[in-house]
């Protein structure tokens, strides 16, 4: 159902926009002290990778970092900056808070424009997604009801405590820097690889996103309007389902002749009922050449397509430069 596509985007988008209001909320009154890192907790990944958080010790005492990654980027005995406030936990002065809140903005952001791209804005559509919405939400509501949790502080305290649980999961602590050197060695090489792969992979994928939006602009800027009908769905089937495509019979302007295509994004509920006009967008040349006229949303391709891409390609030169600038402290050692 294309409103999962919301839900989900809107959540994403929401918790990378908190991530980074509440980085910033907490360094506009923090102070700045010094620690060191002494050690790494760790913790499962996905996939059965293994999560390194570092532990550091300052003048408030031991304290461990909120986030962690398969690829330790400290060293063991290495002096770091920490921001504290009073009464709360300290925390590493890092701009990893930003990164990882714009990374859930943009990748909701993407989910969101699938959803409005494919969403038909007609009375029961919205009718049965607010439906929908209003289910889950209810659902969510009465889970959290059943274990105990009545207001959005006390569910903050649970995710704050379950967060707690799981890096004290794992009682030991590597503190030894032959071990986490080891781990370093092992990310580094992978890293080499899959950098430039990432790299590659995302600058091909923008590519073609750029090409799409290229040849939908020409197409926009030639396509002429008609009024259609829908005439029928093409099922398309997969894993998850099926998705249904529009079928629309329509007659160019000054014709009489019935030319038939199909819409080229599809959903699960169809979006559109059979019978409802919708407008069409042709090409002057070519009448086969036609799409239903969504607006703005008629560049959700290649918007969806160029932000992935651009996504894999930061990944890719992010973890290249990660890479380049450990092997250099590792020199500098």
């Amino acid at each position: 159902m294309e409103i999962l596509f919301f839900i989900i985007g809107s959540f994403v988008f929401v918790l990378g926009l908190y991530l980074i209001y509440d980085h910033i909320s907490y360094v506009r009154i923090a102070a700045e002290t010094r620690g060191k890192i002494i050690g790494f907790k760790t913790s499962s990944g996905s996939k059965g990778s293994t999560i390194y958080n570092p532990v550091v010790q300052s003048y408030f005492g031991e304290f461990t970092g909120r986030y962690g990654s398969s690829n330790p980027s400290y060293q063991i005995g290495q002096e770091v900056d920490v921001i504290y406030v009073a009464g709360k936990t300290p925390r590493l002065k890092s701009n990893m808070p930003y990164y990882a809140g714009l990374f859930l903005m943009v990748f909701g952001g993407i989910f969101c424009v699938v959803f409005f791209s494919i969403f038909n804005f007609s009375v029961w559509n919205i009718l049965y997604s607010l439906g929908t919405f209003m289910l889950i939400a209810f659902s969510f509501r009465r889970m959290l009801k059943s274990k105990g949790i009545d207001s959005l502080d006390e569910l903050k305290e649970v995710v704050k405590n379950a967060n707690k649980d799981t890096l004290d999961a794992t009682k030991n602590i590597i503190r030894e820097p032959a071990k986490i050197k080891e781990v370093q060695t092992k990310q580094a090489k992978a890293t080499k690889i899959v950098g430039p792969v990432f790299t590659f992979v995302g600058l091909g994928v923008l590519a073609l996103g750029v090409y799409l939006g290229v040849e939908r602009y020409h197409f926009l800027q030639e396509a002429i309007p008609a009024s259609g009908t829908v005439i029928d769905f093409h099922e398309s089937r997969s894993d998850d389902g099926y998705t249904y495509y529009p079928i629309v019979e329509y007659s160019p302007n000054g014709s009489f002749d019935a030319i038939t295509f199909r819409h080229d994004t599809g959903s699960n509920p169809p979006s559109y009922s059979r019978g409802e006009v919708v407008e069409v967008l042709h090409a002057p040349d070519n009448p086969n050449n036609a799409i239903i006229d969504k607006g703005i949303f008629n560049w959700a391709i290649s918007i969806f397509v160029g932000l992935f891409g651009i996504l894999f390609a930061s990944a890719g030169v992010a973890a290249s430069v990660s890479a380049f600038r450990k092997q250099r402290k590792q020199i500098n050692l």
